[in-house]
């Protein structure tokens, strides 16, 4: 395992004194966390159930 990597409500993290000078860290809970994760997760679900059967043209003048 990667140093400066714990594991936090059974997830994998970056350690928040790694990041401290990029990032402003603010404290989430495990249900927030686990929001966040679904609600990403059914934004790619809607993308694939809405876009993943048609295959897209490439932009106009890509072609060679």
């Amino acid at each position: 395992m990667a140093e400066n990597v714990v594991i936090k409500y059974g997830k994998f993290e970056v350690d928040n004194r790694r990041m401290q000078d990029y990032v402003q860290q603010i404290e989430m809970n495990e249900a927030e966390r686990d929001r966040i994760i679904r609600s990403r997760n059914n934004y790619l679900n809607w993308m694939h159930a809405h876009f993943a059967s048609k295959i897209l043209p490439p932009p106009e003048g890509s072609e060679e």
